[in-house]
């Protein structure tokens, strides 16, 4: 176990690259596998792991309780940077205790919005119980039928990356950006589509979903398909190890689709 109960619906977790975390005692989407083995998306925390430099620029999306985003303040030191995206005001309170018990303020910057293609006011479906498959997209009939959730719906400011970081990142190239946003993925890369013309983005990580994008699934091929084509962007899958693989963007889409999908 890797975890402890510590009061008030949270628990302590210890996790197996080291650190300290808290986590909702309630959600059934990343907690029960913190508290058992003290990790996540092993592939993932691996490649980063391998893969990261100090000093580098990253950008998390969909940063849930910050489980990334504190594995990669740990790694990048205090000359590193960190930006951090998380729409759920909920998990947004997670994601600043963890960063700050882990004493990682100074190498991050925080905000309590949505990623998307443009900045506007959107709604936001918040799942209760499986709180890391909270989406811009309202849950399908699939979904509810695979996961007993309850939702709430409100309001959330988004931005787009384009815009948002133009001024704080100025001439600066992003390392890594990691996007997990169950299924707002399409609209987040619409966002952010002039910094990936640039060169400005080396590597981007992201989950593939088809049945969180729901509609958005061909759209979202249409244009990776782009990137391929204009920009010659690579795409791999990670395996086990947290080792890329190459894949085309036709194998992509006949997996239907992915947890690990890098773009470089």
């Amino acid at each position: 176990m890797k975890g402890v109960y510590i009061g008030n619906n949270k628990m302590l977790i210890a996790p197996v690259w080291g650190g300290k975390m808290i986590v909702p005692s309630q959600d059934l989407s990343i907690s029960p596998n913190l508290v058992l083995s003290g990790i996540i998306e092993p592939p993932l925390t691996k490649f980063f792991i391998d893969n990261v430099k100090p000093e580098s620029t990253i950008i998390d999306v969909g940063a849930n309780v910050g489980y990334f985003s504190v594995l990669l303040g740990y790694i990048l030191g205090p000359t590193g940077k960190i930006y951090a995206y998380e729409a759920n005001p909920d998990l947004f309170s997670y994601l600043i205790d963890n960063l700050s018990i882990n004493y990682l303020h100074d190498r991050t910057d925080l905000f309590n919005v949505a990623v998307y293609s443009r900045s506007k006011e959107i709604s936001f479906f918040a799942c209760n119980r499986y709180m890391g498959n909270s989406s811009i997209h309202e849950h399908d009939h699939s979904y509810k039928k695979n996961y007993s959730d309850q939702f709430k719906e409100f309001k959330v400011q988004a931005v787009d990356l384009d815009t948002h970081l133009s001024n704080r990142i100025g001439h600066k190239v992003v390392d890594f950006l990691k996007i997990d946003i169950e299924g707002g993925e399409y609209h987040a890369f619409l966002g952010m589509q002039g910094m990936i013309k640039q060169n400005k983005i080396k590597t981007v990580v992201f989950e593939l979903n088809k049945g969180m994008l729901q509609n958005d699934w061909k759209p979202f091929i249409e244009l990776l398909n782009q990137f391929r084509n204009n920009y010659n962007k690579e795409f791999f899958t990670l395996n086990n190890g947290g080792e890329k693989v190459p894949i085309s963007i036709e194998g992509l889409e006949s997996l239907q689709g992915h947890p690990h999908v890098v773009m470089v």
